[in-house]
């Protein structure tokens, strides 16, 4: 089925990028404790393609419409909800996400839900103005019970799910909702005799010894202490101490402003600097792509480095690195002026929105099938941890047999923990990381936990990106951004920081900045300052 409807798209699309970082899991409920389903009134056959975006994920880029995890994920949804609905996924490719939506949204080929960023995506920026998205609010409070007990209040105000206290989408959270990780090699740091590292000045002095002392063992001096990649992706340990982030805002002198042009940002960008001059970050930084930071760590010459939590299990396992033995663990974070722990700020624990086309039949029974996604329903727990019984898992009575390493499971089971999961990402569910067998899954509790006391709440989590920044992407900390090309103007020492900051400062609020802290001050002073 296809929905017909009218939306305008501009001409320009603007892709801005976020990291999204807090801590849970949709599926570590206690038994029983979710509300039983809301009885169906209509009996009839219920069909929804979701449109996403692949992830980069090999099975999601080859899932065919009659694919056997849709079926089986299909089939326990309607014995759930005692009507016969058919779910399907339709992929295309992470990249190209936005630019193909809006494409198919001019020529009015899109299926009845969409999972999407945010209500507002550049593909579809205009779609809730000109009525696209159906309100949702109704629907939730009468078949949502689940989403309304485990979704937190701040996700649904937040504006890439609502508008004006109207909701058009309903949220996939994050699980863990922060997941951030800052790694070290353990073995590193007992071979060179130091205690972990808490202070910027202990980081500094480990680094030192990372550099010199030849901790890998293979006679050359190329261990580094910090990866740090062009976009800043997973390398923001360091601006923790300043207590500024890029992406972050902050209330000072009455006006709330980007950490990317505060006072302290400069602080920050110094110590990297710093770090770049004595050899402790990675000298081509500024060209570096993913495949260089994989590859320095997998071939031991990085000491620490920052990562998502839900990658770590897959990602850096022993068996990863070239030696076999590699050991790591998590860090609490950096200490910061006040002397606490701090791995900088938590972000909105949102990892993508599905929103119903309006024009949709039957909608309430796409609310119950996400509704049932929240739920504890047992089944439906252990398809999205495990698989399809029978092929990803056996059962005998209460016992569940599960081989994450089998030829099927190391094919799907990031296809039915998270790709097709629209409640969350088992992924690092305690009952996963128990058959893991290759990861101590105590390290992954203990990540969450600092997750919980060593971030700070982001002042600006529930604030949309000023209009002006949204068509001007150079104005935010994005690849292209005036910040980034400062960032790694500075570092590399081709410009004075003092010099450089203040000028690039200047510049921002020239270029726009000055009225996106006008909106910013405005929305701080009626939604958070009291």
């Amino acid at each position: 089925m296809r929905v017909n409807f009218k939306v305008l798209v501009p001409s320009v699309l603007i892709v801005v990028s976020t990291m999204l970082t807090a801590c849970g899991t949709n599926s570590g409920t206690k038994a029983n404790s979710s509300a039983a389903p809301v009885p169906t009134v209509n009996k009839d056959p219920a069909s929804f393609t979701i449109l996403n975006n692949d992830g980069g994920e090999a099975y999601a880029k080859q899932a065919k419409k009659d694919d056997i995890f849709y079926t089986e994920m299909s089939k326990l949804f309607s014995d759930y909800v005692g009507a016969p609905t058919t779910i399907n996924y339709e992929f295309i490719p992470a990249a190209e996400f936005s630019q193909q939506v809006s494409v198919r949204f001019v020529s009015k080929d899109i299926p009845e839900v969409i999972a999407t960023p945010s209500i507002s995506d550049p593909g579809h920026p205009t779609a809730v103005e000109n009525g696209v998205f159906l309100q949702l609010n109704d629907l939730i409070d009468k078949y949502g019970p689940n989403l309304k007990k485990k979704i937190p209040d701040n996700i649904w105000r937040n504006p890439r799910v609502s508008k004006d206290g109207k909701i058009y989408a309903i949220p996939k959270l994050l699980t863990p909702l922060n997941p951030k990780a800052f790694l070290i090699r353990k073995d590193w740091l007992e071979k060179l005799g130091m205690k972990q590292p808490e202070t910027v000045d202990e980081f500094l002095a480990f680094f030192e010894a990372v550099k010199t002392k030849d901790p890998n063992g293979n006679g050359k001096n190329d261990e580094i202490g910090y990866f740090v990649r062009p976009d800043l992706g997973f390398s923001m340990a360091f601006f923790a101490p300043f207590d500024v982030t890029p992406g972050v805002w902050h209330f000072e002198n009455n006006q709330f402003i980007p950490d990317i042009i505060n006072p302290r940002m400069k602080d920050a960008i110094k110590l990297y600097k710093l770090m770049y001059d004595k050899g402790y970050i990675n000298k081509d930084f500024v060209t570096s792509k993913t495949a260089d930071w994989t590859n320095a760590i997998i071939n031991e010459t990085v000491a620490t480095w920052s990562h998502d939590l839900r990658n770590v299990p897959a990602s850096w396992s022993a068996d990863k690195f070239v030696s076999k033995k590699a050991v790591i663990d998590l860090l609490p974070g950096i200490k910061n002026a006040k002397g606490q722990l701090s791995l900088g700020f938590s972000d909105l624990s949102i990892a993508k929105v599905h929103a119903i086309l309006k024009d949709t039949k039957h909608p309430e029974r796409f609310v119950q099938f996400m509704d049932w996604t929240y739920s504890d329903d047992p089944k439906k727990v252990n398809f999205f941890t495990f698989g399809i019984n029978g092929r990803n898992f056996t059962e005998s009575g209460n016992n569940i047999t599960w081989d994450a390493n089998s030829e099927a499971n190391t094919k799907e089971k990031a296809f039915f923990q998270t790709m097709i999961n629209p409640a969350g990402d088992t992924r690092t569910d305690q009952k996963v990381l128990q058959r893991m067998g290759n990861f101590d899954a105590k390290i992954l509790e203990k990540g969450v936990g600092y997750t919980e006391k060593n971030l700070t709440e982001n002042p600006a989590i529930n604030m949309d990106l000023p209009d002006v920044m949204k068509t001007s992407p150079e104005l935010t900390n994005a690849p292209g951004s005036l910040f980034l090309d400062m960032f790694a103007k500075t570092v590399t020492g081709k410009e004075d920081i003092d010099v450089a900051f203040d000028k690039y400062v200047a510049e921002w609020k020239k270029r726009g900045g000055e009225q996106a802290i006008k909106y910013a001050t405005d929305w701080y002073t009626k939604n958070v300052k009291k």
